[in-house]
């Protein structure tokens, strides 16, 4: 990390440059701070691929595929330009070294290490091509090295930058020593090529040098093609046996990362106890903090701190917890309790009294400014529908629409939330679900954080309509590792009324109308494939009825409690009812690729409503709900998530983020723009 040069830039975007992280083939990394305090990694592309326009289309098309991709081993994509000047993305930041600066300056990872290096590493790379990326070129100084496992960059711009390469030179892109013999020869490449790189930094990792040796560019690039790998540098067993395969010139014979994963899960983990890292390597993470944090202190003036928060320095977590988050598929929930770019827990909890004791309600000018940056996850309306409600990676709030004026907002951001029509609220974090009633400043229970009982890993909180009771996600012994669990809480009372296993992880949880079910989405721990949609019985946790036998779902339930409109396989659209357990197929709309985001279905069940992914060139669609037809639109662009009005005359929808800032676009029953909110 080094000091600001005279000729860089104080800001980039809505991003206040801090330091510099460093420079490459690509162009410079930047420490930066978001417009709402979080600091970012943000990557500007250097000057000759900026003035290449096939270049930019490239990048931007890449930039919004991975903004998608979402997993505890890849930084999230925060905001990003296109279009800019000068193209540049900005993530989560890492304060930690690359594995090639650890394994330089440290030498060779031990086994345990090693083990869970290829674990993190098979993760992430499933993540980024389940999303339909390829890293393309993945290698030690792409590899940030954190308590909550390895951490993969540069994944959303590798696409880009290689179609430059291979207009302007006809030469492959990658790095020498890590990339694929098909990369070389630029033939049948796939995801496969990302396996072998892997192999190849776990292979650095283990002896310090580049799998097949030391030498120039050229001759390198003949061993890759021609030679073996020094696997001799990996204890025998079933890790060297797994690296070999994952070697093999061919890419038709080498495991995907899939397997990769499942076959490393079954090797022996370092003790939680002492993390998954050498210790000199956590004394450098911790070296790495304490730079950044003088970073801070030297660009940003003290300032006093906000009404009702506990501050504390940055802790980095390297013992059980964070090796906990690497071992057992649940790190994506707790990780999306930290602020960007930052390995610290949560803010201390907030004490839990009626009288509103500890809350951070919005005072006057707080609201001023107020933007949706990062993503959205969800829009709804009040029940008179005067107000619109939004939550998103930086924002719980509610907004006049009509006026485009935020009237309210619930800090801190939270991982999961509702607000129902009538005006409660619930959002959890790992440590705790926070529920208010009719806004910000009338915090009546926080659940969770009874020291007598370990409660924890709290997501996807879901409200009666009277907000007497919330369910939500958690683990049966209040740890990452735990066994997830639904729990139904008394929000008067704060206990327990009921809870119960279910089959893995949530991405959506609601109550019927009349609260007798339960609706959920559930996938698989790491969040990569789809169980079902499930609808239990709150009381009893029994499972009343089960949709299965698709590889993707997103869901919304009609005013009548029974009528679901789901998207299944991300491009086709359904209807089922959850009393019979019927299902129907909407209108094929045709789509080649998984672009199919959302449906949302109208308060009467008459109409169903689907939004288009942002990287889809399709505008979005319109069913009869009865008949199953496609409704002929005009003017029609819907962009998830959507938000049905209770007028049943009214749909919000999100706009294509513009430097990282989403508009919400109030349309009218003709699909005219009527009000606009940002």
């Amino acid at each position: 990390m080094q000091p600001l040069a005279p000729d860089d830039p104080n800001s980039i975007g809505p991003h206040r440059l801090l330091a510099r992280l460093g420079a490459g083939g690509m162009g410079r990394v930047y420490l930066a701070r978001t417009p709402d305090g979080h600091l970012c990694a943000l990557k500007v592309v250097k000057e000759d691929l900026a003035h290449d326009t096939q270049f930019r289309a490239r990048f931007a098309r890449e930039v919004r595929t991975a903004q998608r991709v979402r997993g505890p081993f890849t930084p999230a994509v925060v905001d990003a330009d296109p279009e800019a000047p000068a193209p540049w993305m900005a993530t989560e930041y890492v304060p930690g070294p690359t594995l090639k600066e650890a394994v330089r300056e440290n030498g060779p990872f031990p086994e345990g290490s090693l083990h869970v290096l290829a674990l993190g590493l098979a993760r992430a790379l499933s993540t980024i091509h389940a999303a339909g990326l390829m890293h393309r070129d993945l290698k030690p100084s792409n590899i940030l090295l954190s308590p909550r496992g390895p951490q993969v960059i540069d994944f959303g711009i590798a696409r880009a930058v290689e179609g430059t390469v291979l207009t302007r030179t006809g030469q492959t892109f990658g790095t020498p020593a890590y990339t694929s013999p098909e990369q070389i020869t630029g033939q049948d490449v796939s995801p496969r090529a990302d396996v072998f790189s892997m192999a190849g930094a776990v292979l650095f990792a283990a002896s310090g040098r580049p799998p097949f040796g030391d030498g120039s560019p050229a001759s390198t690039l003949t061993r890759v093609m021609k030679g073996e790998p020094h696997l001799e540098a990996v204890p025998e067993g079933p890790l060297r046996d797994l690296l070999a395969r994952c070697f093999v010139k061919d890419p038709a014979d080498r495991p995907d990362a899939d397997t990769v994963q499942r076959e490393v899960s079954a090797l022996p983990l370092p003790s939680a106890e002492h993390g998954w890292l050498p210790s000199q390597v956590n004394r450098q993470i911790t070296a790495r903090a304490s730079e950044t944090q003088r970073a801070e202190e030297a660009e940003r003036p003290p300032s006093p701190p906000e009404r009702g928060r506990k501050h504390r320095r940055t802790a980095l977590v390297v013992g059980a917890a964070a090796a906990a988050l690497v071992l057992l598929g649940g790190g994506a929930l707790a990780l999306n309790t930290l602020p960007l770019g930052s390995d610290d827990t949560a803010d201390a909890e907030p004490q839990a009294d009626g009288d509103g004791e500890g809350e951070e309600a919005s005072e006057p000018g707080e609201l001023d400014g107020l933007a949706f940056e990062g993503f959205l996850y969800k829009i709804d309306f009040s029940e008179d529908g005067d107000q619109m409600h939004v939550f998103g990676s930086n924002t719980l709030s509610t907004w006049n629409w009509r006026d485009g004026v935020a009237v309210d907002h619930y800090p801190p951001t939270p991982t999961g939330a509702m607000i129902t029509p009538n005006g409660f609220v619930a959002a959890t974090t790992t440590d705790y679900v926070a529920v208010w009633d009719g806004g910000s400043d009338n915090r009546v229970a926080v659940l969770g954080n009874d020291e007598d009982e370990v409660r924890g890993q709290f997501d996807m909180p879901a409200l009666t309509s009277d907000g007497g009771r919330v369910a939500t996600l958690g683990s049966d012994d209040g740890t990452v590792e735990g066994d997830p669990h639904i729990q139904v809480w008394d929000v008067q009372t704060r206990e327990i009324l009921n809870e119960f296993p279910i089959e893995g992880m949530l991405t959506d949880l609601f109550y019927t109308p009349g609260d007798s079910a339960l609706v959920g989405v559930v996938t698989d721990r790491t969040y990569t494939d789809y169980i079902g949609v499930f609808v239990w019985d709150p009381e009893t946790g029994e499972e009343l009825r089960r949709f299965d036998d698709a590889n993707h779902y997103q869901v919304s339930l009609a005013g009548d409690g029974s009528t679901l409109a789901m998207v299944t396989d991300r491009d086709r659209a359904r209807i089922a009812d959850i009393e019979t357990g019927e299902v129907r197929d909407l209108e094929d709309p045709g789509l080649d690729h998984n672009e199919l985001a959302e449906v949302q279905i109208s308060v009467d069940g008459s109409l169903v409503y689907g939004a288009t992914s942002e990287f889809s060139d399709e505008p979005g669609y319109v069913w009869d709900a009865r008949s199953g037809d496609l409704v002929t639109t005009d003017n029609l662009a819907l962009s998830p998530p959507i938000g049905v009005h209770p007028d049943g005359e009214h749909i919000a929808t999100s706009s294509s983020p513009e430097g990282g800032v989403h508009t919400i676009l109030i349309l009218d029953a003709d699909f005219n723009v009527v009000a606009e909110v940002s």
